[in-house]
C-alpha cells in the first residue's frame, strides 16, 4: 500500500505480467479459462476461450492482465503463488512488495562478498553446488550468467574452477552465481545460509555476523540474532534503524477487568502461567516468524485452536468480538475508533497480509497495585493501548491520551481537571525509554474523536478519516501493502 509519491518499482510491470502468465500457464490449456476465472483474471468463460488458450497459454493470460495496475498485479501474483509456485514470480513479487523501499546496492553487495572471501569455507560441511542451487535456483546452475567458451553450464564450471581447483575465490564464485544482480531476497538468503548454525557456530558465527552487519550498514541494514534453534543462534538481515532486538516470548493481551496473577512456571525459560483471572486476558504462545511479523490470520488460527473452532469465519468473528470487548471496557472513544476503523478499513484491502492490531497488551507486569505499593516507585504504563508487530522486528505502540494521561481531577469539582506536570513528565520519560529500546510510539489525543458513539459502536466520518490517514502513512513508511 504505497502512495503515488513512492519511487518506481524495481521490477518492470511487464516483467511481472510475464512471470504471472508463465506461472499460470502450467495449467492444462483446456483448464486455463476456468483457472483464470478462479483467480479473478476474467469474470466468465466464453465459447472462443478454449481455442485461444490452446494456441498459446501464456499469451492468453497476458492479454487479460495488460490493463491491471501495479497494486492489482501484486494482489494477483500473491493468489497465483499459492496455487502455482514459481521462482521467477516469487522473486518479482518479493522485489516489488517486500524489498522495493529499501535496497542494498551493488557496491555494498561487493563489500559483503569481500567479507565472505576471508572464510576458509563458505557452507561448512554442506555440499557447495547443492547449497548454491538452493539459494540461487536450479536455472542459474544450469545456465549461469556468463558466456562460456566450451558451452559448459555453471555447475560444471564450479566443479572445474572452484571445487577441483582454486581458480575462483568465494567472491568470484558468488559473482558468477549472480550474487550482485539476484533478487534481494536471494541475496539475504545467501547471508542467512552462511550464518546458519549448520554452517558455523559460536565465535566464528558471531564474528562473521558482525562483519557482514558492518558492511551492510551503509545501506541501512544489519545482521541481528532473531531466534534460537536447539540452543544455537539464528541470524537474519534486518533494517538497522528499525526493530526491537530479541524474540517475543509472551504476548499477554485483550485485558478485560482485573489484573491477572502470574507466576513463572519455569523462570529460566521465561514460561508464564496465570493463576488468577485467567479469563481476563489472552496469551499468544506461538513462536513468531524470524521477521517478527504477527498477522491477523496467525492470531485467528491460534484462537481457533485455543477454542477448538473448526470454521475459519467463526474463529474470525469470535476473536474480533473478544478483542473489541477489551477495547470497549476502556470506555475510550478513541480506542474504539482506532480498533474498529482499522479492521473495517484495511481488513479486506490487505486480506491475509493484514498485520494484527492487538489491543490492551501488557508491556510491563507489576504483581502489586498502586495502592499496595503506596509511594514506592512502580512500572509506568503497564499496558499499551495497541501493539503492531511488523517485519524486521518493528514494534509499534499506539496510545490514546484521555485527560487522565496529563491531568488530575479537581477534588472540588468532578467535572474539572487540572494539568499535571508530573503525569506529563512520567509519560514523556516512558516514551523515551520505549523509543530507545527500538519501539515506535504514536499518540492520539481524545479530542481527535468527537464523533464516536460508544453505546452504538458508531464511528463518525471525522474519526474514520483520522484513523485511515494515519495507517495509510504508517504502512507507506514501512512498505506494507
Amino acid at each position: 500500500m504505497r502512495d503515488s509519491s513512492a519511487k518506481r518499482s524495481v521490477v518492470p510491470l511487464d516483467t511481472l505480467r510475464g512471470h504471472i502468465a508463465q506461472a499460470v500457464a502450467v495449467a492444462k490449456s483446456y483448464e486455463l479459462p476456468d483457472v483464470c476465472v478462479r483467480l479473478g483474471i476474467q469474470s466468465v468463460v466464453k465459447p472462443e476461450d478454449a481455442q485461444e488458450a490452446h494456441a498459446s497459454k501464456r499469451l492468453y493470460v497476458r492479454r487479460r492482465i495488460l490493463s491491471l495496475d501495479e497494486s492489482a498485479l501484486l494482489e494477483l501474483a500473491e493468489k497465483v503463488l499459492r496455487e502455482y509456485p514459481s521462482e521467477d514470480l516469487a522473486d518479482s513479487y518479493s522485489e516489488m512488495a517486500v524489498h522495493a523501499e529499501h535496497r542494498v546496492s551493488q557496491l555494498v553487495r561487493r563489500d559483503v562478498l569481500k567479507v565472505l572471501n576471508s572464510l576458509d569455507v563458505l557452507f561448512g560441511e554442506l555440499p557447495v553446488t547443492e547449497s548454491l542451487q538452493e539459494i540461487f535456483g536450479a536455472d542459474v546452475m544450469r545456465d549461469g550468467e556468463s558466456w562460456w567458451v566450451d558451452n559448459a553450464d555453471l555447475a560444471a564450471q564450479i566443479q572445474q574452477h572452484y571445487l577441483r581447483n582454486d581458480d575462483w575465490s568465494h567472491e568470484e564464485l558468488l559473482t558468477q552465481c549472480g550474487a550482485l544482480t539476484c533478487s534481494q531476497a536471494r541475496f539475504f538468503s545467501l547471508l542467512e545460509k552462511v550464518l546458519h548454525p549448520v554452517t558455523r557456530r559460536d565465535a566464528e558465527q558471531a564474528e562473521l555476523a558482525a562483519a557482514i552487519g558492518h558492511a551492510l550498514k551503509r545501506d541501512g541494514f544489519t545482521v541481528r540474532q532473531t531466534s534460537v534453534e536447539s540452543g544455537y543462534a539464528i541470524y537474519s538481515v534486518v533494517r538497522a534503524q528499525a526493530g526491537v532486538s530479541g524474540a517475543l516470548k509472551n504476548l499477554i493481551f485483550a485485558s478485560t477487568g482485573e489484573k491477572p496473577e502470574l507466576i513463572f512456571r519455569d523462570a529460566l525459560n521465561n514460561d508464564v502461567q496465570i493463576t488468577k483471572n485467567a479469563d481476563k486476558v489472552l496469551i499468544f504462545d506461538r513462536p513468531l516468524p524470524s521477521s517478527g511479523l504477527l498477522l491477523w490470520k496467525d492470531l485467528r488460527d491460534w484462537y481457533a485452536e485455543l477454542c477448538d473452532l473448526t470454521d475459519e469465519n467463526s474463529a474470525k468473528e469470535q476473536l474480533f468480538r473478544r478483542l473489541r470487548q477489551s477495547v470497549e471496557d476502556t470506555r475510550s472513544p478513541g480506542e474504539l475508533a482506532i480498533f474498529q476503523g482499522y479492521y473495517e478499513r484495511f481488513g479486506k484491502e490487505l486480506g491475509d497480509r493484514l498485520p494484527a492490531l492487538v489491543p490492551q497488551v501488557y508491556l510491563h507486569y507489576d504483581p502489586y497495585t498502586r495502592r499496595q505499593r503506596g509511594d514506592e516507585k512502580f512500572l509506568a504504563r503497564q499496558r499499551m493501548d495497541f501493539l503492531l508487530m511488523l517485519d524486521h522486528g518493528v514494534r509499534i505502540v499506539i496510545e490514546v491520551d484521555g485527560r487522565h494521561h496529563y491531568a488530575t481531577q479537581d477534588p472540588s469539582s468532578l467535572d474539572r481537571y487540572v494539568a499535571s506536570a508530573q503525569l506529563y513528565a512520567e509519560m514523556a520519560a516512558e516514551d523515551r525509554r520505549l523509543r530507545l529500546m527500538g519501539y515506535e510510539v504514536y499518540r492520539f489525543g481524545g479530542y481527535e474523536f468527537p464523533d464516536v458513539d460508544l453505546a452504538k459502536r458508531q464511528v463518525g466520518l471525522r474519526a474514520q478519516k483520522c484513523v485511515a490517514d494515519f495507517f495509510e502513512r504508517l504502512y507507506a513508511k514501512h512498505g506494507v501493502r
